[in-house]
């Protein structure tokens, strides 16, 4: 078991799933609000633990990191239930959780003995510490004071899947309103369609810079 790559595994599975669960969600009554809360919260852990990695350059113990090892995969736990309480579907709620459980723990396993080798005793005496995914126990006592850098969160690629995020959510109100045929309102849908435009277009500014920052690091590095 050790042997499949669950990080690339999760994301295989995860486009068809996405697909089927807007084909799905185009005959549910979305409620928005219940899972507002949980796709924001996420959010903000990801977006809060995104401004302290720095991958495989160092151990990052401060932030969030002090409090779980895995706060980014915490933050996207949050997301996905979120997404399935839109739906008001509790037993979609329970098919992400095993789907969670089966490729996030054998990801955080992967990266453990990645880690190990990198940091050795370092990051096992961190491990041994501080819990993968809930914060259980008291912060790490050893960690790292380092601040918080918005530009780091930038760098690795967080705000995208923010604005990815809202769009998906701007895309489901969408979905659920012409599925209703709802056009008394024409102003109302007019201004939701001129932000779900914007969002959309800041998206792709976002994903183009990124991807143009990759490559003169590529061209540096050679």
């Amino acid at each position: 078991m050790e042997k499949i790559r669950f990080k690339k595994l999760r994301l295989w599975v995860a486009y068809p799933l996405a697909i089927l669960y807007f084909v799905f969600a185009v005959w549910e009554n979305i409620v928005f609000l219940p899972g507002l809360f949980f796709v924001i919260a996420g959010l903000l852990i990801r977006l809060w633990a995104a401004g302290f990695i720095k991958k495989k350059q160092e151990l990052t113990t401060a932030g969030p990191y002090a409090y779980v090892r895995n706060p980014l995969y915490l933050g996207n736990l949050l997301i996905g239930i979120g997404f399935c309480l839109f739906l008001k579907n509790i037993f979609l709620v329970f098919v992400f959780g095993v789907f969670f459980s089966f490729f996030y723990l054998g990801t955080i396993r992967e990266e453990e003995n990645l880690l190990t080798g990198l940091f050795g005793s370092e990051y096992i005496k961190y491990k041994d510490s501080i819990p993968a995914l809930f914060p259980l126990r008291p912060p790490y006592r050893l960690q790292k004071k380092t601040p918080y850098s918005f530009n780091l969160t930038y760098k690795n690629g967080e705000i995208i899947r923010v604005l990815i995020s809202i769009v998906l959510v701007l895309s489901l109100f969408l979905m659920q309103y012409f599925y209703k045929r709802n056009f008394e309102n024409k102003n109302a849908l007019l201004v939701f369609c001129t932000v779900f435009i914007i969002f959309l277009a800041l998206t792709l500014i976002a994903i183009i810079d990124r991807r143009n920052s990759e490559r003169k690091k590529l061209t540096i590095d050679k």
